[in-house]
């Protein structure tokens, strides 16, 4: 009762501020929906990221994690998803690293050991991008809005070295996501419009552009595209419709894992593709 309760005390809140202010209710709204209360490394955690060479990417507000385990292959980047961080690859980094690739992983911002408090998948595509452009991978692998973050910021900038692309569970439409948080909280359309207003303020978008459906379009990389229909997070039609947009997309539909795709099915369908 209390979880079921408690977000729609922050729509009732949201809406009682909107009858004076959509923009102070938007900015409410928007910053409840990118805090992140989970993703920080927990203890148990850094026993294997210990494992990997630390490095720190100074960014305008603060710092990303990144971390490095060398091999001599070629060079994969890992990319989270939404409260998670870079343990979330553990079961997949081993089994590269016996194959001797050169791994590379990064904290979100507000997320593992990198700085910050807020998050969305603009600012991430911009710290991926910065990650991309130092090193190089020619293979990427992104879960959920990770997987968001990164087609979005290869349709920005593309990079000519990538090969590979592997997308998880990741959403297709911005406004999906969206509307969700608003049907949780029970907020009203003068409050989603007000969030509407302040992204296009501060990133250049709405919320109806930003869809991962129409960023897949210009990119020439192979993509295997894994999504599973017991996904509770992310809509599983959301696989066709990225795969529809792609030029060279192999799709594998799981029958493990859920949202997260952490499982040993999932893990030999990566291992296959690459």
């Amino acid at each position: 009762m209390i979880n079921k309760a408690v977000p729609k005390l922050y729509g009732f809140y949201f809406n009682t501020v909107s009858v004076f202010s959509k923009e102070k209710a938007g900015k409410l709204a928007l910053g409840v929906f990118s805090y992140p209360r989970a993703g920080k490394i927990q203890p148990f955690q850094n026993e294997f990221l210990d494992t990997a060479r630390k490095q720190k990417l100074i960014t305008e507000e603060g710092f990303i994690q990144l971390y490095h385990w060398k091999g001599n292959g070629k060079t994969i980047l890992l990319i989270h998803g939404w409260e998670s961080n870079s343990w979330r690859w553990k079961y997949l980094i081993e089994p590269l690293q016996k194959l001797d690739y050169n791994i590379i992983s990064i904290d979100a911002p507000a997320h593992g050991a990198s700085t910050g408090t807020d998050f969305n998948a603009v600012k991430y595509s911009r710290e991926i991008k910065k990650v991309m452009d130092l090193f190089h991978p020619e293979i990427v692998i992104a879960h959920s809005v990770g997987a968001m973050a990164t087609v979005y910021q290869e349709s920005k900038n593309p990079h000519t070295y990538l090969e590979k692309l592997v997308l998880l569970g990741g959403p297709d439409r911005f406004d999906k996501i969206m509307r969700g948080y608003q049907r949780l909280t029970g907020f009203n359309d003068k409050v989603y419009h007000g969030m509407d207003d302040l992204l296009y303020k501060y990133y250049g978008f709405h919320i109806s552009d930003f869809n991962t459906a129409d960023f897949v379009k210009d990119i020439d990389a192979e993509v295997l595209l894994v999504h599973s229909e017991q996904d509770a997070i992310v809509s599983y039609k959301s696989m066709a419709s990225i795969a529809a947009g792609l030029k060279n997309a192999t799709t594998y539909t799981s029958k493990t894992g859920g949202h997260s795709l952490h499982t040993p099915e999932v893990v030999d369908q990566i291992l296959a593709f690459l």
